[in-house]
Formats: structure tokens, C-alpha cells, sequence
């Protein structure tokens, strides 16, 4: 949605502007060689590769922690210093989106898909030989910048692809899920590569070389999929006559200008719409419960479990199993959502994203508290699995919800603010790599845990002051949609 919405956001105050750019986009809808129109098999394939893509990016958030005693053995630092690798990781991929969304409106996003994944092998490759530890954490941050063109521009395409978000549910489920399955799964992978005599540390970083080039070079032979670019390069190519396709073709888009103003507005947005704000706060702090998770594995599963290192990493593969199940579940979600639209006699409302997450939210406070009364190893260390498995549920099913009912309230200015949404959701979790060493360090996993599920009832009460006073609070605001 992210990117399909950053078209009319530069000329989002000058109201002539909106009404000329929103005929533009409904010719670019009725043209025969709007992407919209591809069939299944060749959309599919390519929203499928840039999931792909998102699932390597995020891997390396956890690869890094599995790690990190070997960061430690090389340049020495404390535990705090050395998680820096990671939180600066993520520091830069709340950063990137920031210049990458606005532009891949240039040329098309293809480019920037191959010239930002490229760039991410290259930085990978300072990581690989840093000498020092200052040198590796600069490397992290730039690699989270480059690599987020995987977050700034996966839901853009979608959107090109499948329109709007009834038609887009399913791929950006998808795209959720892959956003969930990486952080899942390298975890166990940097445990093999670490403990690896022949790979170890040197080794966490150059395979993301190879594969990261290797995506390069496949994401060459993808098609383009902006709009503007595709239907320019298809009257071009058919000398086309057409005073709508025409209009297409003379399109122009100063970057500049346009990322002054996705940024500019995304702080506006933060300091000035409490929806945004509150939203993102909560999200960084749904987000960070994987990497607070992580670092209770340890104690959890190998201290109190007896379970070994890579058995213990292994555990973290029951958010893969839900994340799943949630993607299964999105058409529910998507039912309920059509069945309020319909009584509301056509017209969806925002706050109607959230029906089944009245329900789910439970599943934070639930799944955290049933987490950490049971993680002490008096019961078998399955009950935390299982427990940890419905956080994987509940997680990205509303971090879904929360992008859906961005998009619907702020239909004008949704890159921007997605934008502001993002930045403190990454913030607060970059935030979490580091208290959660402190509070599983100071209180134990058991009410480390707790402290979590007793913090997340703020997350179960935001839903609810949101689905039942969102209108109310949207019709204040000068920038949210209010019917």
C-alpha cells in the first residue's frame, strides 16, 4: 500500500493537484497494460521473489545474536556494546524507506530493488572484514538501510499489482508472513554457521554476500511493475495515440521534493495524530517481543530446560508454524471486514480492521504471562513453545490490521503515514535488543516475562479505545479520513 499511495503525496496540499493526479491514477487503472491486469502466474511468481528477498533481509537481525559471543571473543565490549550490531541493524531500516520509497517514483522500483540489494552485498563485505567493533556496527546500521528496500518497497509492488487492499489482503498477508519468518529462522541459522569450526564469524556476513548478489543478479530479469513506467513503456512501444496514455507518459516527479515531503509530513503526522503515534509505540513494542523472546531463549530453554544451544534456537521456529496459521487466517479477517462494509451500506470503515483483533490482542498478555509462569522448568518446556507459538499468531495478524487501518484513515498522505508508524515501531524495537538484556539479567526470565504480558493489557486497551472511539478521534484530526 505503501508505495502506491507516495504518488499523489508531494502534491498532497494543493487540492488541484490531488484531483488531477487522482484522474491520472484512474487512467493508469483503466489501461489494458496496467499491471493490475497480468494474470496470477505471472504475479504471483513476482511478489514471491521479493518475500523471498524480505525473509533474507530479516534473517539478519537474529543471525547476528547467535553470534554475537564470537563479536565478543574478536573485539572485545561488553554484552550492551555488542548488541549494537544488532539494534543499529534495525536503527537503519527504519531509516532507508525514508529516501528508498520515494525513489523508486523515478525510474520504476526494479532499480532500486537491484541497486539496494547489490549495495547491501557490497556493505556486507565491510561487515565480513571490519577490524574493530565500531567498524562493524557502522556496516550493521548501512546494511539496514540498504536491505530495507525489502520493507519500502515489497508493499508498494503488491499494491501495483493487486490494487487496492481488498484485492492486496492476501499478498500482504504474505508479505507480513515473510516479514515474521525471517527474524524466525536466523536465529537456528547463525547458530550452525557459528558453531561451524570451518565457517564461524567472517561466515555470517559473506553468505549474505553470495545470496544477496545472487538476488541482484535474479531481480534484473524480474519485470518492472510501477504503473507510470510500465504503461509509458507500453505506449512508447505502440506508438500510442491516446491522450490518457499520453498523460501517463508526461508524468513527472521531483525526488526531492518528494521525499522533503514524506518526511517532513511523517513527523508532522508523529507529533500531531495520536492514532499514528499510539499505533507505533505498541508496534515497536509487539515487534520487540521477538527479540525480547530471543533473548529469554537461554535462559529458558537451555538453563532451566536443559536443552542445548541450537535445541534451544530451534524453539523459535514455533513463530514460523503461526505465522503460518495466520496467513491461512487472513481471509477470515478480510470476510469480517466485507461483512461491515456491506451493512454500512458500501462504505468500509477503517476501525472495522480491527474485528478479530478484538479477540486475538488477548493472546499478548495470554501468551506472555502463560510464557513466563511456565518457563521455569517445572513443566515441560513445551507449554513456553506453545505459549511463545500464539504470540506468533496474535503478532503479525495485528501488526496487518494496524498497516490496513493506516491506509484506510490516512488515504492521502499513507506513505508518510505508514512512514510515522514505522519510525518509532523500529525505534522502540532496535530499543528492545538492549532492555531486554538488562531485565532478563536483573529479573530473571519469569518476571521478565511477566513485567511483558502485564504492559502488553495497554496493547489489548488501544485496540478497543480504537475500534469502538476511532471515529470520534479521526474526526478531530486535519489529516485522517473521516468518512
Amino acid at each position: 500500500m505503501e508505495e502506491k499511495a507516495e504518488q499523489p503525496t508531494a502534491h498532497a496540499l494543493n487540492s488541484d493537484a490531488d484531483v488531477a493526479l487522482s484522474a491520472l491514477q484512474k487512467v493508469e487503472f483503466s489501461s489494458a497494460s496496467h499491471p493490475i491486469h497480468w494474470s496470477s502466474i505471472k504475479k504471483w511468481p513476482i511478489i514471491a521473489v521479493y518475500c523471498l528477498l524480505q525473509v533474507f533481509v530479516t534473517l539478519s537481525t537474529t543471525t547476528y545474536v547467535s553470534a554475537e559471543f564470537l563479536v565478543q571473543e574478536k573485539y572485545g565490549g561488553s554484552t550492551q556494546v555488542v548488541a549494537l550490531g544488532q539494534s543499529m541493524f534495525i536503527v537503519g531500516t527504519a531509516v532507508g524507506p525514508a529516501f528508498l520509497g520515494p525513489l523508486s517514483d523515478i525510474g520504476g522500483r526494479k532499480w532500486i530493488y537491484v541497486v539496494s540489494i547489490g549495495v547491501y552485498a557490497i556493505l556486507n563485505i565491510g561487515t565480513a572484514l571490519a577490524r574493530n567493533l565500531p567498524m562493524l556496527i557502522i556496516f550493521q546500521f548501512l546494511c539496514g538501510a540498504a536491505g530495507s528496500t525489502a520493507l519500502s518497497n515489497v508493499a508498494g509492488t503488491i499494491a501495483d499489482l493487486f490494487g487496492d487492499l481488498d484485492g492486496a489482503g492476501q499478498p500482504m498477508a504474505l508479505f507480513v508472513m515473510s516479514a515474521n519468518y525471517g527474524p524466525s529462522i536466523g536465529s537456528p541459522i547463525g547458530e550452525l554457521i557459528a558453531e561451524n569450526e570451518h565457517l564461524g564469524l567472517p561466515w555470517i556476513f559473506w553468505i549474505n554476500v553470495i545470496i544477496a548478489g545472487g538476488f541482484a543478479i535474479i531481480m534484473c530479469f524480474i519485470p518492472e511493475t510501477l504503473p507510470r513506467v510500465v504503461i509509458s513503456k507500453a505506449a512508447k512501444a505502440h506508438k500510442s495515440s491516446d491522450p490518457t496514455e499520453l498523460a501517463v507518459m508526461e508524468e513527472r516527479i521531483d525526488v526531492l521534493r518528494e521525499i522533503r515531503f514524506v518526511t517532513s509530513m511523517a513527523f508532522r503526522i508523529m507529533l500531531t495524530e495520536p492514532i499514528v503515534t499510539f499505533l507505533g509505540i505498541y508496534n515497536g513494542f509487539a515487534y520487540g517481543l521477538l527479540y525480547l523472546y530471543l533473548d529469554g531463549v537461554f535462559d529458558v530453554f537451555v538453563v532451566n530446560n536443559g536443552l542445548s544451544y541450537m535445541s534451544a534456537d530451534l524453539t523459535f521456529l514455533n513463530f514460523v508454524v503461526s505465522v503460518t496459521i495466520m496467513f491461512a487466517f487472513v481471509p477470515v479477517q478480510t470476510w469480517f471486514y466485507k461483512r461491515d462494509r456491506m451493512r454500512n451500506g458500501g462504505i468500509g470503515r477503517p476501525e472495522a480492521r480491527f474485528l478479530t483483533s478484538l479477540l486475538f490482542v488477548w493472546g499478548f498478555p495470554i501468551s506472555l504471562l502463560w510464557f513466563a509462569f511456565t518457563c521455569d522448568g517445572s513443566v515441560s518446556f513445551w507449554s513456553p513453545v506453545i505459549a511463545g507459538g500464539l504470540l506468533g499468531f496474535c503478532d503479525p495478524l495485528l501488526w496487518l490490521s494496524m498497516l490496513n487501518y493506516i491506509a484506510d484513515s490516512y488515504t492521502n498522505v499513507a506513505a508518510s503515514a505508514i512512514a510515522a508508524f514505522l519510525i518509532p515501531s523500529f525505534l522502540i524495537a532496535a530499543a528492545c535488543c538492549h532492555i531486554g538484556i538488562v531485565m532478563f539479567h536483573n529479573l530473571g526470565a519469569k518476571w521478565a516475562m511477566a513485567t511483558l504480558g502485564f504492559i502488553s493489557f495497554g496493547l489489548v486497551a488501544l485496540v478497543y479505545v480504537l475500534y469502538f472511539f476511532g471515529a470520534r478521534i479521526r474526526a478531530r484530526s486535519k489529516l485522517a479520513r473521516k468518512h
